[in-house]
């Protein structure tokens, strides 16, 4: 296919990434990368308390004034503009009623000398860090941020349901700069809207001994005291940041070139099939794009109203999903995702069809190279093709006509 042409050639730069010892590859791209150092409490009444540092270099061609962060849990608060989920989600989000969630910042420091804290955007959502001196090309600062962060009640991936924790997009994280300022598009209910630059994370998270975690990076030490347990969690060059507990987990392992391959499960009646799809898809998509740069790849059952999303190294699968061949459906979509929302990357709320796009190519591409999955891919370019001309259709009778042609 032609596509397989244009797909190795975007990612030739994944290849040099991942050429030789993984380690290797990822210190070496991860040198210039911004760092982010956490120290998080995660306490029995769903909040979180946070100290993060920042070491941050100015990378773009500009001398930067103030340097500006999402605050996207700001989103999920009672006075929001922001609608997180749509009507049609609306009470399976909340099927406890309405629950807001929020971020709140306690202080700012640049160089450990206090900032006022500034709080804009379209939406209350944004921090902005003023400097009291530019910040040059190539130069560095260190930002630390405290606050606060409640977690609502929610069926998604930045709240708490009946099974799990579901911590992702909680903390400030800094905003793309392009073309001569900072993105700060807002929260949408629809699609995942963020975008974000690869980042090295020191992460420590404190929390009941009763909970399990899953999450980005790796854990490289345990600490239990009485009945909490402290984590030590270091990730080089990834797009964000995001971690589950549950006091229902359930684990099963297994490990392809080099990669251990952890499933979380609470409720699902055949972990061995859904591990079996991490596996596959790992070693298909190595096959295919190039070798997948990290240790581990944790595949989590969580309360979340949609299918499936896609974090570094952690994939949430919702519970929702009641048929098992659909469940291993997103499973191997979302694995896919390491490679074109992770590695590759891109504006997600500008363009989402790409890297949707090309992950569910991908995943057609699974099934071409596993047909013990059974699944008809003929169908599925049917299927696909069927939606595609319905859109068009509605579209059309709605707003009158529709540009069909590549941007």
């Amino acid at each position: 296919m032609k596509l397989k042409k244009f797909l190795i050639l975007l990612l030739l730069p994944l290849f040099m990434l991942t050429s030789g010892c993984k380690n290797d590859g990822l210190s070496s791209i991860s040198k210039d990368l911004n760092s982010y150092t956490m120290d998080i409490v995660y306490n029995d009444d769903h909040t979180l308390n946070v100290t993060q540092t920042l070491a941050y270099k100015n990378n773009t061609e500009d001398a930067l004034g103030s340097i500006k962060f999402h605050l996207y849990p700001r989103s999920f608060r009672e006075d929001s503009n922001c609608t997180v989920v749509s009507n049609l989600n609306y009470k399976t989000c909340y099927y406890n009623g309405k629950s807001y969630g929020n971020l709140e910042v306690q202080s700012v420091s640049v160089n450990n000398t206090k900032s006022d804290i500034y709080i804009g955007g379209n939406d209350e959502d944004i921090l902005e860090v003023k400097l009291s001196k530019d910040l040059s090309p190539d130069d560095k600062c260190d930002i630390t941020i405290t606050y606060t962060v409640t977690i609502p009640n929610i069926n998604h991936r930045f709240g708490y349901g009946e099974n799990t924790i579901n911590l992702g997009n909680f903390y400030p994280v800094v905003c793309v700069y392009e073309n001569g300022d900072f993105v700060i598009d807002s929260y949408h209910y629809n699609g995942d809207p963020f975008y974000s630059e690869m980042a090295n994370y020191d992460v420590t998270i404190t929390a009941s001994s009763s909970l399990v975690l899953a999450s980005t990076g790796n854990i490289e030490s345990t600490t239990t005291e009485s009945d909490t347990t402290t984590y030590q969690i270091s990730a080089l060059a990834v797009r964000d940041f995001a971690f589950v507990l549950s006091d229902k987990f359930s684990v099963v392992s297994d490990t392809v070139d080099g990669v251990q391959v952890n499933y979380y499960y609470y409720n699902n009646q055949y972990p061995s099939e859904c591990l079996k799809a991490g596996v596959d898809s790992i070693r298909t998509f190595n096959d295919l794009f190039g070798e997948y740069p990290y240790d581990v790849i944790n595949i989590v059952e969580t309360n979340f109203v949609h299918g499936g999303m896609e974090y570094p190294n952690l994939v949430m699968i919702s519970d929702a999903v009641d048929i098992q061949s659909d469940y291993i459906n997103v499973i191997v979509h979302e694995v896919a995702h390491q490679w074109w929302y992770g590695l590759v990357g891109n504006n997600e709320f500008e363009y989402g069809w790409l890297d949707e796009g090309l992950t569910e190519y991908s995943t057609l591409l699974f099934y071409e190279q596993n047909p013990e999955y059974s699944v008809d891919t003929d169908q599925l370019i049917k299927n696909t093709t069927n939606s595609f001309v319905t859109f068009v259709d509605v579209y059309t009778k709605v707003f009158g006509s529709v540009d069909t042609s590549m941007n």
